[in-house]
């Protein structure tokens, strides 16, 4: 039986992923932040599918250590991660300088730090074994400067340029272990925006807003056929493939109308 560990995948986009995973018959293991979330979300899976073999980890990811607490877990418990997803992260919608300062750098612990240290740590294994994914979870956010949500997009552009980069070194390295960087449109059906108070944003209901039934699917397709890149959601793919023709200051009109309350 193989083995996904997905962080935050108790909830929203991490929870749809995990619904493909089960069906397919891995072994899943969450790591979220809150033990009652887990409890309840393990319930309703295994409802779901009754032969699942599902275990859970609360731990805040964003707190140092973190990653190699998760690894500590699985090694004890005797578990080979397969797939690592890291799923797990939050945003801030405000002026740089009226968003509380550590909530900004528990963004980026969170967004970026954990998510490098989760990569490198499975990534070591899978080397050794010539084998495994890891699938990191970034946004169309990150494909430009956006305003408003300037931490959230940014964090987001390391996490695409590094997941990116981290494919091209395997290849490089003639390994078969796999980096697979999906880059959703806003998803407009997960906790996501109320976490972090963006109800009224309208990127989830503008232009290429997504659900989480749209981009479960596009990453699990992307995972079995093997790709390093996936645009999730069709209407984000069809701006994507057209963005570089559009000149920088449009291109920008088009996220500041996205980033506007409604």
């Amino acid at each position: 039986m193989k083995t996904v560990l997905i962080t935050g995948g108790s909830s929203g986009l991490g929870y749809g992923i995990s619904r493909h995973f089960a069906r397919a018959g891995f072994q899943i293991l969450w790591v979220s932040l809150h033990q009652e979330e887990l409890d309840t979300a393990a319930k309703k899976l295994e409802a779901e599918f009754p032969a699942l073999v599902l275990h859970s980890l609360a731990k805040d990811l964003s707190q140092d250590g973190a990653a190699q607490a998760v690894k500590a877990w699985t090694d004890q418990q005797g578990w080979q991660v397969d797939v690592l997803i890291n799923n797990a992260g939050f945003g801030n919608y405000g002026y740089v300088e009226e968003i509380p300062l550590d909530r900004e750098m528990g963004l980026m612990k969170l967004n970026m730090l954990n998510l490098y240290a989760m990569s490198r740590i499975y990534l070591q294994e899978m080397k050794g074994r010539d084998q495994g994914t890891i699938i990191n979870i970034s946004s169309n956010s990150s494909f430009q400067p956006v305003p408003m949500m300037n931490t959230y997009a940014s964090s987001k552009a390391f996490v695409t340029h590094f997941s990116r980069g981290l494919s091209e070194e395997l290849r490089l390295a003639g390994s078969k272990v796999k980096v697979l960087t999906v880059c959703p449109a806003a998803i407009a059906d997960t906790p996501f925006k109320t976490v972090n108070q963006m109800e009224k944003v309208k990127t989830f209901s503008g232009m290429a807003y997504t659900t989480v039934e749209e981009v479960s699917k596009d990453v699990w397709r992307a995972y079995r056929k093997g790709k390093s890149f996936q645009v999730s959601g069709a209407k984000m793919r069809a701006l994507f493939f057209i963005k570089d023709l559009v000149p920088y200051r449009l291109q920008q009109w088009m996220v500041q109308r996205e980033i506007k309350l409604s």
